[in-house]
């Protein structure tokens, strides 16, 4: 463990390789069973809200379907989560050829939207839990395989290949005392 500021760090975030490959995976992490999609901030719950519009013209029938049916988002006991369908997919899905791609993200890169996607989707698959403080944690998921093969072969610490969610979540400062801590870890 490692404590920078009011962050508690696992130390497999430190230590850990990891490169998506989407190629691979084709996707999954918008796809993991489970029965709940990807875990919402208070503060997003609106901002999701605000992003179907966007998002709409990406999606399927399916969907769209579920979108109107069941809405966004969903409580899942005292916190808050994208819709899911079939206790699968997100609700925000599209693919683009065989891989799952988030329509929040895709309206965000096309400028159609000022929300890019959830956090917990930019971060995966880092996860922060709170306990007093944020404590972030490195979840190893079956399906990210081809992620941590990737990164081991070229090299690429997690906390460099998710350095854009670390920042929106942590800032600048904070971020690159995280990704000095790994590189110090590196030559011990």
């Amino acid at each position: 463990m490692l404590t920078l500021d009011h962050l508690l760090i696992d130390q497999g975030v430190l230590d850990a390789r990891f490169a998506c490959d989407v190629a691979r995976c084709k996707g999954a992490c918008c796809t993991l069973p489970g029965g709940a999609g990807a875990p919402l901030r208070d503060e997003e719950v609106q901002l999701v809200r605000d992003s179907v519009d966007a998002a709409r013209p990406y999606l399927s029938e399916r969907s769209l379907r579920h979108l109107d049916t069941h809405g966004p988002v969903e409580r899942v006991g005292t916190n808050w989560a994208t819709s899911c369908i079939d206790e699968r997919d997100c609700v925000f899905v599209t693919y683009l050829n065989d891989v799952a791609i988030c329509s929040i993200e895709k309206a965000w890169h096309a400028g159609e939207s000022t929300f890019r996607k959830p956090l917990s989707c930019h971060l995966f698959p880092i996860r922060i839990a709170n306990f007093g403080g944020p404590y972030v944690h490195y979840e190893q998921f079956d399906e990210c395989a081809p992620g941590r093969e990737l990164g081991e072969k070229e090299d690429v610490l997690l906390v460099e290949s998710v350095r854009d969610a670390l920042v929106r979540a942590f800032g600048e400062e904070l971020t690159q005392r995280m990704i000095d801590a790994a590189r110090e870890g590196e030559t011990r």
